[in-house]
């Protein structure tokens, strides 16, 4: 996990952070990385346990998920990080067709982009985090805004307006931006939402989480509130889309309640899932109980968090400019903004198509499974497999995966079953450098199914 020092964010969760993943602390230069070895014991965490980066600071130095560099793996296995052009910081804007944009405020004021003049030393963070970390760059020619850019990782991307609109005000045209982000990310179902809330930034991640492949968490505003028939509206457009497989996305709803100071919801499902941990930020209101509740019926097998920010509380987090009030989390900046995972150069990749065809009663059902290891060894035959039951039995049953004519696209046959037989089975695969994955990921807490017809 990536985020900056010193922290804007509770010490609580960059404790639980070091505890759970490697932690990589962006520091301006040795005396910050040395300020942060000698606070960390303070917070109960090993500095020698810390990776420390020097990089560029600008004025959104804290905010590491809209500038900090993207993931990509290449058709041939190559690992990169790309940095997306990030010169206009994260432009505001309002949810009417065409909306101007403005430069971010330090408060309400709306200032025309034309007169941006913040310090974006951010733009050129990337780079040395990439070299740091040993890994190649590739610098994007176009915003990529990582607030506003969520993917499922496979050939999924969506998106609000605004960063459309940002790179049109750069000057590239919608279809020049698409055809770039396909070219570099390989990925072509681009969804792009219409913006929601007057004058905000309009990021996506502070609208929708994506959980996986199929499933969506959105947000829901208080039936009584003027947002609540833009957000319906918003929902109405995702059903008329479909997922990676092109299948309906399955959407769940996260309601929501005011924020303390009044100024807009709060955000949970700007939360931040990483391996098998969701840490959720909780604004202190009675909307909080549900929202946790929400996400750990959405996720079950995961260790589901929720952190507090209060700054009262925190000797070792900053508020920047006075950004704040006493609460560190607010409307459309939140946990999520503030974090930026650090990927696994050779992770095992493994996501679930499904059946082949509908599966039919008597017929055996062929279920197709995408493995990809990274590490370039081998997959091991004996761990590589599908688990299934039906819907009525405990113990899971074993068939083997095996290559199809397809590259990176294993097989395994389910046997014949009764019309109206629920199947439930996951994908498990594991490869000779040692690493085990399984899909859905926290397999066989989470399952997929099909119902013989």
């Amino acid at each position: 996990m990536l985020i900056a020092w010193p922290i804007c964010i509770p010490s609580a969760l960059v404790t639980k952070l070091a505890h759970d993943t490697q932690l990589h602390l962006m520091c301006a230069d040795e005396a910050g990385i040395q300020n942060a070895k000698e606070t960390l014991p303070k917070m109960g965490i090993d500095p020698e346990a810390v990776r420390y980066l020097v990089v560029p600071k600008g004025d959104d130095e804290f905010w590491v998920r809209d500038w900090g560099p993207h993931p990509l793996f290449d058709e041939m296995g190559n690992y990169a990080l790309l940095g997306p052009r990030y010169t206009l910081a994260t432009p505001h804007c309002g949810t009417e067709e065409n909306a101007t944009l403005y430069c971010t405020p330090w408060g309400n004021e709306k200032v025309p982009l034309t007169q941006f003049d913040g310090n974006t030393a951010d733009d050129l963070a990337a780079e040395p985090i990439a070299h740091q970390l040993g890994l190649s760059f590739i610098k994007a020619p176009f915003a990529f805004t990582g607030g506003n850019v969520l993917n499922d990782g496979i050939n999924t991307v969506i998106s609000t307006k605004v960063l459309v609109a940002e790179n049109e005000f750069e000057g590239l045209t919608r279809e020049a931006f698409f055809d770039y982000a396909t070219k570099i990310t390989g990925m072509t179902n681009y969804i792009v939402l219409p913006n929601y809330e007057e004058f905000s930034l309009n990021h996506i991640d502070c609208f929708l989480k994506i959980l996986d492949e199929r499933r969506l968490l959105v947000m829901r505003a208080p039936k009584d509130s003027d947002r609540y028939p833009i957000y319906e509206n918003l929902v109405a457009r995702l059903q008329q889309t479909t997922n990676s497989y092109g299948e309906p996305w399955q959407i769940i709803r996260m309601d929501t309640g005011i924020t303390r100071d009044g100024n807009g919801f709060a955000d949970y499902v700007n939360s931040l899932i990483l391996n098998g941990c969701v840490y959720v930020p909780m604004y202190g209101i009675p909307a909080d109980e549900g929202a946790l509740a929400t996400w750990r019926a959405a996720m079950p097998g995961y260790d589901v968090q929720g952190f507090t920010f209060e700054f009262a509380d925190e000797p070792f987090s900053v508020n920047p400019d006075d950004l704040y009030n006493e609460c560190g989390w607010v409307a459309g900046d939140v946990l999520h903004c503030r974090t930026r995972a650090v990927w696994d150069s050779q992770m095992l990749h493994v996501d679930v198509p499904g059946p082949v065809g509908t599966p039919t009663a008597g017929t055996p059902v062929v279920v197709q499974v995408r493995a990809v290891a990274y590490s370039a060894t081998q997959l091991v035959a004996e761990k590589t497999c599908v688990r299934w039951r039906t819907v009525d039995e405990t113990d899971w049953q074993t068939t083997p995966l095996v290559p199809s004519p397809i590259n990176e696209v294993l097989c395994a046959e389910i046997p014949a079953q009764p019309s109206g037989t629920a199947i439930e089975y996951y994908a498990h695969v594991a490869d000779e450098s040692g690493r085990e994955t399984s899909s859905p990921r926290v397999a066989p807490a989470q399952y997929l199914t099909y119902v013989v017809r």
